[in-house]
């Protein structure tokens, strides 16, 4: 028992590394510690499977930071897969993981999944919106985000708000996750063409991003650069 307990700490440790790995964008190696610890808890027969689930989420969510999504669905699914199965899941673990597929079939254009996926995992997050405030956020700024890319401007603008709103009130008012969702609620009233308002958002968005990460960050240029896009837009609105 002691030597099965040492591998569970192992694959624990190689997990740790592996999300270590993928804030700091090193993806190979964090996907190496997340094979490792995978191969050592399937070849226990008293392995926690929703453990295994976790892995295969990270695993996931590594080949989505870099934009592999063929493989990142293929784990996403099979993690989803095993925690549901589990009659001891915490159901809101099982809605991280179908957060975590949708935004993998947001990158596929599979948006009818991903939205289905989207409103559940949503509906399970709100049973105990206290615990669960970030996870709402989240979920509510990726369906935003989805319907202002499918033209559907009017409730991605309500969506972006909530979850600008409560991401002010968990993360406070200058964190970058902030100026994510402003930049996304920004592009939406571009999109309406109200080109004023975008402008402001735009503003407070790039304010946050170069007082917290710097003027020189690619979220900070980005967000820059759309700003300029949007003040185009409007002068070319004003002279046609």
């Amino acid at each position: 028992m002691r030597h099965s307990w040492s591998i569970v700490s192992l694959a624990a440790e190689l997990n740790e590394l592996g999300l270590q790995c993928k804030a700091a964008a090193r993806c190979d190696e964090g996907r190496a510690h997340y094979e490792r610890a995978l191969a050592l808890l399937v070849g226990q027969s008293t392995s926690d499977l929703n453990d295994v689930a976790t892995l295969y989420h990270n695993l996931g969510g590594i080949e989505h930071a870099r934009g592999d999504y063929v493989a990142a669905e293929r784990f996403a699914r099979r993690g989803l897969e095993i925690r549901t199965a589990l009659s001891a899941a915490d159901p809101c673990d099982i809605a991280a993981d179908m957060v975590a597929l949708a935004a993998i079939l947001d990158g596929r254009e599979e948006y009818d999944e991903a939205e289905s996926l989207y409103r559940d995992a949503l509906c399970i997050f709100e049973r105990t919106p206290g615990e669960r405030a970030r996870d709402i956020a989240v979920t509510l700024g990726n369906l935003g985000a989805q319907y202002a890319l499918r033209g559907r401007l009017d409730p991605a603008a309500d969506l972006l708000h909530r979850a600008a709103a409560l991401k002010m009130r968990l993360l406070g008012p200058c964190h970058p996750d902030v100026a994510v969702t402003l930049n996304n609620l920004a592009w939406t009233f571009r999109l309406r063409r109200d080109f004023a308002r975008s402008a402001a958002i735009y503003a407070e968005a790039v304010e946050i991003f170069q007082r917290s990460l710097g003027v020189d960050h690619p979220k900070a240029i980005a967000c820059r650069a759309n700003a300029a896009q949007c003040a185009a837009a409007a002068r070319e609105a004003v002279t046609a």
